[in-house]
């Protein structure tokens, strides 16, 4: 249930946020069972998979940005950039060097039965070219870097500012410009709008009239680009995106207000161990159904693949808490508090997604 209120602090976070992420994990994970299978040589329907596919990629990614930042100004306030920053690399960087080395290690061992085999050089450049699903964490990484640095003396200016350079970069960057940079600002404008809208304090019913208000701008821009025939053009892919996460957010706070989707917000609370293993677990059920039982039609394998790819992370998670294998998900608490400096660990306000 929503509080009447809705805190920038990670400590308070709302239901809604948990709940919005449900969906995008589910979201996620049905986007690379999918392409998994197609770039296996599973037959789907090209109509179906096209349309699902623009569909969910067109704002799944921007939706984990946005809530990713809704925290920032009331965590950076409370905490301090030291302590931020030490979360930062608890939950976001730990991860993603961690499970960038594991992925793509049992990926080389198994390039021999994958649909993409992996080189070595590929899994160890991951400081500057991340592998897979976790360019996002690499991406959040280097914006909670940049976004310390403009915030930490006057949060509240400083989001202000850096939605605008989320904005220009978004309009300025190019095709041929480094991953790093790329990354940032393709994606830098929805992490730096959450921050400012999360510092707003605003309550339930404010944030849903700006959730319906951005499905109806994103829908009318959405239709009055798409007949122009300009493919993909950034005005193009911010309206959909804009319609798309402000759908979800819509739907996300009905839902908690009336108390309903606890299943939903459950997925959401365990969404980053479900982002981090889920590709290893699609990948080994895709293989087990060719392999061991000849199973080579789509529905069986997007119906198996996205469940297991959901719920067995998630049963992993939850047994995982309080024990030795946290450290699968994140950097222990004693080094966390090594980190920060001072003070006994929080847990930071990681929203995931690829």
């Amino acid at each position: 249930m929503t509080t009447a209120r809705l805190s920038s602090s990670d400590a308070a976070r709302s239901d809604w946020v948990d709940i919005a992420k449900g969906f995008g994990i589910l979201l996620v994970v049905y986007g690379h069972v999918a392409r998994g299978l197609v770039n296996g040589g599973v037959a789907m329907d090209p109509v179906w998979f096209a349309r699902v596919d623009s569909a969910i990629y067109g704002f799944h990614m921007p939706l984990f940005f946005l809530l990713s930042g809704w925290f920032f100004v009331g965590s950076l306030t409370r905490r301090g950039p030291r302590d931020y920053l030490a979360g930062r690399v608890a939950t976001v960087l730990y991860p993603y060097v961690l499970w960038s080395l594991l992925q793509g290690g049992i990926e080389l061992l198994m390039s021999r039965w994958t649909s993409k085999p992996v080189t070595l050089a590929e899994v160890l450049a991951l400081g500057w070219t991340p592998r897979a699903q976790f360019w996002f964490l690499y991406a959040l990484f280097l914006m909670s870097l940049l976004a310390v640095v403009m915030c930490w003396r006057r949060p509240k200016a400083g989001v202000a500012a850096l939605t605008l350079t989320g904005a220009v970069l978004m309009a300025l960057q190019q095709r041929d410009w480094p991953m790093p940079a790329a990354l940032v600002a393709s994606h830098l404008l929805y992490f730096a709008a959450g921050a400012w809208l999360g510092a707003r304090g605003l309550g339930t019913a404010a944030v849903t009239r700006l959730a319906l208000a951005g499905m109806v701008a994103g829908a009318v821009a959405t239709v009055t680009l798409l007949p122009l025939g300009l493919g993909e053009p950034k005005l193009l892919k911010l309206a959909t995106a804009t319609l798309g996460l402000s759908a979800v957010c819509a739907l996300s706070i009905g839902l908690a207000t009336e108390g309903r989707a606890r299943q939903m917000a459950a997925l959401g609370r365990a969404s980053m161990a479900i982002f981090l293993a889920h590709i290893l677990v699609a990948s080994g059920v895709r293989i087990m159904l060719i392999k061991g039982f000849g199973i080579t039609a789509a529905w069986p394998h997007l119906i198996v693949g996205v469940a297991a790819g959901v719920l067995l992370p998630w049963w992993f998670w939850r047994a995982a808490q309080g024990r030795a294998a946290m450290a699968l998900f994140e950097l222990s608490a004693v080094w966390r508090r090594r980190l920060a400096g001072t003070g006994a660990p929080r847990r930071d306000a990681v929203v995931t997604p690829s």
